[in-house]
């Protein structure tokens, strides 16, 4: 099966960040969800700590959420969003393909 994969770039097609592209960080196939760079970003409440060095870390942070694999679509060498195939090469491996065109993402 076809699926998105870390690296791959998406556009989001449905939610609060419709149409909005970017850059695959993290993929949880078990939950079906993805993290796309800066897509769906949240603020997080963490205790602001000092480190050895004297440099404070914490506070509140802005961090991307993941979303449903189902709304985002990867985007082809056009620039367009396009399903995924998938074909066999000649050494039995399966290629991505682009429905739209054909060709290898």
């Amino acid at each position: 099966m076809a699926s998105i994969k870390k690296g791959d770039t998406v556009l989001v097609i449905a939610g609060k960040d419709k149409g909005v592209q970017g850059t695959v960080l993290d993929v949880n196939k078990e939950a079906e969800r993805v993290t796309v760079e800066g897509v769906s970003r949240v603020k997080r409440h963490t205790k602001e700590t000092t480190s050895e060095r004297g440099v404070k870390v914490g506070g509140i942070l802005t961090i991307e959420s993941s979303i449903h694999i189902s709304n985002v679509q990867i985007v082809g060498d056009d620039g367009k969003a396009t399903r995924i195939g998938s074909r066999k090469d000649e050494d039995g491996k399966n290629i991505r393909i682009s429905r739209r065109t054909g060709k290898d993402i």
